[in-house]
């Protein structure tokens, strides 16, 4: 079996992680997984009471995942990140209209954010959409080429490259020396014509190829990611860490 760990992103239980956290959690646990993503707000009301949840349940907190734009907000989820014993604080951006200077601005505050995060001892990450991948992956090289190596890294996901018209694995050959972890996500080629999501094992990913070659970079973590479901948040993310586990993960 592999050494890679494998996390769960709260996203798909929606409003149910910030309402029932201690039962959400019960079912990352009972699917399979060892720890989670969130965002900060789910974890923030109330910490010590997070930190017993995450130990009763044995999982840790791999990532904070928030939007870029804010260095207050930065602060206060790198001591969340402290306190709960994570690793990576994640964004996502740019915003705005996707512009050269969209990206540049976000660079610059990624490279402000990831100062202030290697001072405790977190990753700074950068996670793509499909609209940096686009176009010739021009955002993404704004990002990557704007941000330092030693500050900015890359949490890559799977989806989002191939709904940019890229190859996942070969995105990930790519960048590897700047790509820490990974969100897992899948979805079908029909799937990625009306922005929808499968189950991993579903859709169009090789997701034997890229953990195979991942592994291979002693990545520690990845994370099951599926933004929404028709079915039960727990019967997706089941299907998906037991495909996962039929692969040798």
């Amino acid at each position: 079996m592999s050494s890679l760990r494998i996390g769960a992103q709260l996203i798909i239980w929606g409003a149910k992680a910030r309402e029932n956290l201690e039962s959400v959690l019960g079912e990352v646990r009972e699917a399979g997984y060892e720890g989670i993503e969130t965002s900060p707000e789910i974890v923030s009301k109330d910490i010590m009471e997070t930190k017993r949840l995450l130990v009763e349940n044995g999982l840790r907190l791999v990532a904070l995942h928030m939007g870029v734009g804010d260095m207050g907000q930065v602060e206060q989820a790198v001591r969340i990140l402290e306190k709960l014993d994570g690793e990576y604080l994640t964004f996502s951006g740019p915003g705005g209209k996707g512009s050269e200077e969209d990206y540049l601005k976000c660079a610059e505050f990624l490279n402000k954010a990831g100062e202030i995060c290697r001072e405790h001892g977190v990753k700074t990450c950068y996670h793509n959409h499909g609209h940096e991948i686009a176009n010739g992956q021009k955002g993404i090289r704004l990002i990557i080429h704007n941000t330092t190596p030693e500050l900015v890294s890359l949490c890559v996901d799977t989806y989002w490259v191939k709904f940019g018209e890229a190859n996942p694995l070969e995105f990930i050959k790519a960048n590897k020396d700047r790509v820490v972890y990974l969100h897992l996500k899948d979805g079908s080629e029909e799937d990625m014509k009306n922005r929808k999501f499968s189950e991993l094992g579903r859709g169009s990913i090789d997701f034997p190829a890229i953990l195979g070659f991942v592994t291979q970079l002693r990545l520690k973590w990845v994370i099951v990611e599926q933004d929404w479901t028709l079915e039960s948040p727990f019967k997706s993310m089941l299907e998906s860490r037991n495909y996962l586990k039929r692969i040798g993960y």
